[in-house]
């Protein structure tokens, strides 16, 4: 009996080359990114706080503004009053229309009279030095605006010569030390004064009555120093 063998044919297929390397798989595409709702709303956040910054800056601003002028005034006033020369104030209580202040203080041994304060000085100075001794007390010399306030200074005196604040010394005319305007229709001249070309400043003289003489600015003289009152 014959045997019958059948072959069956096995193929394998390999699915890469054995000396090659293993092939990568494509790149998927990237995809677009769009904000996470986490990063929205810290944008969100963000935008407010500027926002809320920028209105408080604002608002600052505006404070500022308005707050300003009243606290460089206080601050102008209190260094005014540290440097003063003098140690002791008089005060008394003032009828102002101002709502925080209400005393009207002049300095110890000056006499008050409407918004001033008055200072009779005994040291004899020429008009110069005589007006400097006055910017050293934050005063200047006398200036006289009223008949009223003339016969106010003249009950505080009893004989003498006073300098006032009064010279031509600067433009050839008249003018008192503060600027105030010249007022001929308020002036108290002796009779026939003034009377020299060549003196320049002026005093408060008693000759049979209190008035003013023109005189010599180098003369040593007494004089009369004003400030305005002191408020708190």
């Amino acid at each position: 009996m014959t045997t019958e063998i059948t072959y069956a044919e096995v193929r394998f297929k390999n699915e890469a080359k054995a000396s090659g390397t293993p092939s990568e798989a494509p790149a998927a595409p990237k995809e677009k990114t769009s904000p996470t709702p986490s990063n929205s709303r810290n944008f969100k956040l963000l935008l407010a706080a500027v926002v809320i910054l920028l209105l408080l800056t604002i608002s600052f601003f505006i404070a500022f503004v308005s707050f300003f002028p009243k606290y460089s005034k206080l601050v102008q006033e209190q260094k005014f009053a540290q440097e003063l020369t003098h140690t002791a104030l008089e005060c008394k209580k003032a009828n102002l229309t101002m709502k925080v202040k209400s005393w009207s203080c002049c300095p110890k041994n000056w006499e008050p009279f409407g918004s001033s304060c008055y200072f009779i000085s005994s040291e004899t100075k020429n008009w110069t030095d005589s007006e400097k001794n006055c910017e050293r007390m934050q005063a200047h010399l006398l200036v006289v605006d009223s008949k009223e306030e003339q016969d106010f200074v003249k009950n505080l005196l009893i004989s003498g010569s006073y300098y006032l604040g009064l010279s031509d010394l600067k433009n050839g005319h008249w003018e008192w030390v503060n600027e105030t305007p010249y007022n001929q229709s308020a002036t108290f001249w002796h009779p026939g004064e003034p009377s020299n070309g060549n003196e320049h400043c002026v005093v408060l003289r008693f000759n049979s009555f209190w008035g003013w003489n023109d005189i010599s600015c180098y003369l040593p003289q007494n004089s009369i120093c004003e400030m305005l009152k002191i408020y708190f």
